[in-house]
């Protein structure tokens, strides 16, 4: 025994000394390796054709290297008109990086060195000097290299060979022993196969809103690190609130020597803002059977005095700094690592409700319910090397100014940079986060669940410290694939549930809970919570609105009729498409791609029948646009999709927000509200609200009021009006709320009605309900087409108004041509221009951009009441002056997009799939027109006849005319207002004269009235007819 212990003792001796003599002033060092040293080659299939790329960069990819090759990177970007699918040969094509380096003295002067790749996309063979270090076979994976002893101080040559993953997977489909599905996109998608079988980005090869490149580079960074002893490699932290405790996991990288001593050394922890600090001393390190070793350390924070971190519109997002360092006792190799740190307690709460079959599935933060607003996120670009921070910054900060508090990071994408998760941080946004598996069937071997492990590891030590992150997802829509048959897997139901069964329960969930029990987790959205698990873990029904969460899309009704839609418990998807601005698109077409129907426009299109469906859509609620010019047609049906978005959305929205506290017949209590998607990859038709490049569409200014703190919400119930509001505050508001009746002819009201309310807080309340029908009477609306309702809270600024529409807006009546004037121009801070618009008359959905200039606008898409509007442009530029803003700005109505309509142009016109071509109809074209014309002319007959009689009996007596009573102006005359007012057949026109104001006297002869009307505002045309019996 003792021998053993002198002998180990003097291992210990002989390699301390060694060590501090060779390496005695060396510590942890690190070089990069990424930069444009780098050169690439492909080879193509079939010719076998070599290319080589000269200008490089690392991180990055071959696509974009491809660009920066070429010689107009315009026409060559990936993204142009149909390079897509001009450019599938770099995904099929095997390429190699190399380059040559010398390495730092710091590096050399240090027991052993490590080569790191924090990121290979994807198959790739690493050799230095000759000798192959490895292989990588996951994206998601950081892989790293002993190479002490390869390396030479002033010449080494990095090869990198990277296999085309298109290729790869084939061959692996191929020696598969039974079929994994789906084998293949939908060909609308112009997509690569089985991206199911590789451990990559899923929307790489395609999807319904994205292109397919199967990129392949080196798009982590690169580097070099050295050690004498331990370097710390990873340090994260969960907080225990049942025992008060701080939790803090530190990884270290072991030299191989330990792989028999034991190391020692010191780990210090300190949360500096806090004045914590604890030192752990002499802590033991060892290898087992990797060179990774991890431990654990716990203070004990009961009587720390700390802030908690919240979600956006709740309180303040405190973040405290981590401070985690080691230093070993065998000499001065020190270590340190640092990260943000918010404390945050979760819950998802799954309990029995009232009247109900199911659970709840609400979110409770810091002990207070929270109704989750928010989108879905998606990969922000094709090739993630082009995601800046500033980028990050930008949709993570638009997402907060629309009020949202959660963004669900969809599982067909990538774990994101670190950036994204520190913004998410900063900003209160909470992070539903998906483990990337999505709409698909997944091997089970045993290679590939190792390789799973390691992803779901590694992505747990770098994630698990954000307190933005509130529950872990083990894929997207799989389970429902499964259970719904998507792809014809019922025949061997058995053996594909147990393959789920191995990958999410036994492996990702296993994973996850061995390292994070604060957190929820989900084995799949949607789901159905603890149903699915009682089920075993795939539930017949996983769109059971009664349970867990639900996507639901519905694409052929109306979409402003709320009772299509699911009284879910949670809704984590939702959505309709609409085009991306004329603006945006510009920049990647030529003039003959302008078109709603040029190939271009069938090409970008990924969602099967998705522009038809748009414009189905569209057709419901408005008048097609058919203007002479094809590309104006494009530029006003661009428009009109995204108004239609922004309403469908509303409506749906608004339907889960006024469910959070009803449930009718068990289904109800809404949580939450996720719609898809909050931002684009590229330049396509999709459902998001951002475009690529950041704009916002109408959705998003839309969603700054329907995610409002408190939100007004009016729908028509079966003829009763039904006034709500929904409040994510934390005090009461009490007011007074006016219900005003307007008119589309000119600003004022006809009519209000006062409501004393109390609003009350994190709820929905119904506030009042009426008579739709006795509102509009009573409120002196003539008749419903010309009239609109506003619903507001005095003195509170800070709840938006909401707008009801009694009738389709193509039916409107009355709104006539509004001209916009902008006054007061000013630069109030250095992004920031306020001004006021002014509008000669009502309009309805005014749209302003500012070509050129990226920013946004406080509001937009929105409709005017009243004739001023005070607006401010927020700037995402510098140097952006006052005369160039004003010069920039553009802006319309709904109005303006018919405003070239003329009875003799033909013109190209979308509408429903009926129609595909059509010339501007006449007035006599309505069939109702021609009805009562039919019967005016046997009228005529009838009254002609009368008539003969009469001038035979009367032909001595003179001819009384009609005496007209002037009633110019209601707004003045009492006796307009009594007209008004007694009439139930009086009618407004655009300028607000009364069109029947002819009055008789009673001496006077007896007559007949009959108009017709046809289209709205200054086009309109209206005939009168008039017949006198004398």
């Amino acid at each position: 025994m003792w021998k053993s212990i002198l002998f180990f003792c003097f291992q210990l001796f002989t390699v301390t000394v060694f060590i501090s003599a060779k390496y005695a002033s060396a510590s942890v060092a690190f070089q990069d390796l990424g930069g444009n040293q780098w050169t690439a080659s492909g080879t193509t299939p079939p010719s076998k054709i070599i290319l080589s790329l000269l200008k490089t960069q690392v991180p990055g990819c071959v696509h974009t290297d491809w660009i920066t090759n070429q010689p107009n990177n315009l026409t060559h970007d990936p993204y142009y008109r149909f390079n897509d699918a001009s450019l599938k040969w770099i995904a099929e094509s095997d390429w190699r990086y190399s380059r040559t380096f010398k390495v730092d003295d710091a590096i050399m002067n240090t027991y052993e060195q490590w080569l790191i790749f924090e990121g290979l996309d994807t198959v790739a063979t690493i050799t230095l000097n000759g000798r192959v270090l490895g292989k990588s076979y996951n994206m998601f994976v950081t892989y790293g290299f002993n190479v002490t002893g390869l390396l030479q101080t002033n010449f080494n040559m990095l090869e990198v060979s990277l296999s085309s993953a298109v290729r790869y997977v084939q061959n692996v489909a191929n020696t598969l022993s039974y079929d994994i599905p789906p084998d293949c996109p939908p060909d609308v998608q112009h997509g690569f196969c089985h991206v199911n079988l590789i451990r990559k980005e899923q929307s790489s090869f395609s999807w319904d809103w994205g292109p397919a490149f199967a990129t392949q580079g080196i798009w982590k960074p690169v580097y070099l690190m050295s050690l004498n002893y331990a370097v710390i490699r990873r340090a994260t932290a969960i907080f225990d609130w049942d025992n008060h405790m701080l939790n803090v996991d530190v990884r270290f990288l072991l030299v191989m020597f330990a792989n028999h001593l034991p190391l020692y050394g010191n780990v210090s922890i300190s949360v500096p803002e806090l004045n914590v600090e604890k030192i752990f001393s002499n802590i033991t390190l060892q290898r087992t059977q990797t060179e990774i070793t991890d431990k654990s350390f716990s203070i004990d924070f009961s009587d720390v005095d700390f802030e908690r971190w919240w979600p956006n519109g709740y309180g303040d997002q405190k973040l405290y700094n981590i401070s985690v360092s080691f230093h070993s006792s065998l000499g001065d190799d020190q270590s340190h690592k640092h990260f943000m740190f918010g404390f945050r307690k979760v819950e998802l709460v799954q309990e029995a409700i009232k009247d109900s079959t199911g659970l709840s599935f609400y979110f409770r933060i810091n002990d207070l319910p929270i109704f989750a607003k928010g989108a879905n996120w998606i990969p922000a670009d094709a090739f993630n090397n082009r995601v800046t921070v500033e980028r990050y910054e930008n949709l993570l900060k638009s997402a907060k100014s629309a009020n949202m508090n959660m963004l669900r990071v969809w599982g067909g994408g990538v774990y994101e940079n670190e950036e994204f998760y520190l913004a998410a941080d900063r900003l209160g946004i909470m992070l539903w986060q998906d483990f990337m598996f999505a709409c698909a069937m997944y091997p089970a071997t045993d290679n590939f669940l190792s390789n799973v492990t390691q992803e779901i590891d590694q992505a747990m030590w770098s994630l698990k410290h954000h307190p933005s992150i509130v529950i872990w997802a083990g894929n997207n829509e799989n389970e429902a694939a499964l259970s719904t048959d998507w792809y014809n897997t019922t025949e061997h139901f058995d053996r594909y549930k147990q393959d789920y069964l191995s990958l999410y329960v036994d492996t990702v969930h296993k994973t996850v809970k061995s390292l994070d029990t604060t957190r929820p987790f989900a084995t799949s959205s949607p789901s159905n919570g603890l149903e699915t698990k009682q089920e075993g873990w795939v539930a017949k029904n996983p769109y059971d609105p009664n349970n867990g969460d639900v996507h639901y899309y519905n694409y052929n009704d109306d979409c402003l009729d709320i009772t299509k839609y699911p009284a879910t418990r949670f809704a984590s998807e939702y959505g309709f498409q609409s085009w991306p601005s004329f603006e945006t698109i510009v920049p990647v077409t030529v003039a003959e791609d302008r078109k709603m129907n040029s190939n271009w426009s069938d090409h970008r299109q990924h969602h099967a029948t998705g522009n038809q469906e748009m414009l189905n859509q569209i057709a419901m609620h408005f008048n097609m646009p058919n203007v002479g010019n094809s590309t104006q047609v494009f530029k006003d049906t661009i428009y009109l999709t995204q108004i239609m978005q922004g309403l469908c959305y509303k409506a749906q929205t608004e339907f889960y927000r006024k469910s959070r506290n009803e449930t009718v017949n068990g289904a109800g209590h809404t949580m939450g509200a996720l719609y898809w998607q909050l931002n684009d990859i590229w330049q396509a038709p999709t459902w998001s609200s951002i475009e690529y490049g950041g704009k916002w569409k109408a959705l998003h200014y839309f969603a700054t009021k329907f995610f409002a703190p408190i939100s007004l919400i009016m729908y028509d119930d079966d003829t009763i009006l039904k006034m709500y509001a929904a409040s994510d505050v934390n005090n009461p508001v009490y007011g007074t709320m006016v219900l005003t009746i307007r008119s589309w002819i000119s600003f004022g009201f006809t009519g209000q009605k006062t409501y004393q309310v109390n609003i009350l807080p994190h709820r929905s309340v119904k506030l009042a309900e009426e008579s739709l029908g006795q509102i509009l009477h009573e409120g002196g609306c003539p008749y419903k087409e010309v009239c609109y309702l506003t619903l507001e809270v005095l003195n509170q600024t800070s709840i938006p108004m909401s707008f009801f529409f009694p009738v389709a807006l193509k039916d409107v009546d009355g709104l006539g041509k509004a001209v916009f004037t902008v006054e007061g121009m000013a630069k109030s801070k250095d992004d920031e221009f306020r001004f006021v618009l002014r509008s000669t008359s009502p309009a309805l959905f005014v749209w302003l951009e500012a070509k050129g200039i990226k920013g946004r606008f406080s509001e937009n898409a929105f409709t005017m009441p009243e004739s001023a509007k005070s607006l401010t442009f927020y700037s995402w530029q510098k140097d952006l002056s006052v005369e160039k803003l004003k010069n920039s700005l553009e802006i319309k109505s709904l109005y303006d997009i018919y405003k070239h309509n003329t009875a003799a142009e033909e013109v190209v016109s979308f509408a429903p799939s009926d129609i595909v071509r059509t010339s501007a109809g006449t007035w006599l074209d309505d069939v109702h027109t021609k009805l009562i014309f039919g019967i005016v002319g046997f009228l005529f007959i009838v009254i002609a006849s009368a008539q003969v009689i009469c001038l035979v009996l009367r032909l001595n007596k003179p001819i009384h005319r009609p005496r007209k009573q002037s009633c110019v102006d209601p707004n003045l005359k009492p006796s307009c207002q009594n007209l008004h007012k007694n009439s139930s057949v009086s009618s407004w026109a655009s300028g607000g004269e009364s069109t029947d104001n002819n009055r008789y006297d009673d001496d006077g002869p007896l007559g007949f009235l009959i108009q017709s009307k046809s289209a709205n505002g200054e086009v309109s045309k209206k005939t009168e007819i008039r017949f006198y019996i004398i």
